[in-house]
């Protein structure tokens, strides 16, 4: 919530065993860096070194937060991924599954911010 509160928060919620975010997960990462507001989780995708490894891999940075038995995406009710949920004051102001674009992001932070 606290992360929501100047500009809109995307909490990405993504598995490296996930055949859609193979091509979402860079997007996100593009977006991070192009100085979006962004927060990652993975979800069962094994220990903290399984999953700096795996983002290592595929050459990506991102802010992760690992969820190694689902824990946290269940309290979220998530289950599927990609699931990209918008944050905004602290208040989940969109969410949607599957594939969306770097744009489809983009404009969804920015709806949130309208």
């Amino acid at each position: 919530a606290q992360l929501s509160h100047e500009r809109p928060l995307l909490v990405y919620f993504w598995a490296s065993w996930c055949g859609v975010c193979r091509f979402t997960t860079p997007d996100v990462a593009r977006l991070q860096a192009a100085g979006g507001n962004v927060l990652t989780v993975a979800l069962r995708s094994g220990d903290d070194t399984q999953v700096k490894q795996w983002l290592a891999r595929k050459r990506l940075a991102l802010p992760v937060v690992n969820d190694p038995a689902g824990t946290l995406s269940a309290q979220w009710q998530i289950g599927v991924t990609p699931t990209f949920v918008v944050v905004s004051q602290g208040k989940v102001v969109q969410s949607t599954t599957g594939w969306t674009s770097y744009w489809g992001m983009k404009l969804r932070l920015w709806w949130a911010a309208v």
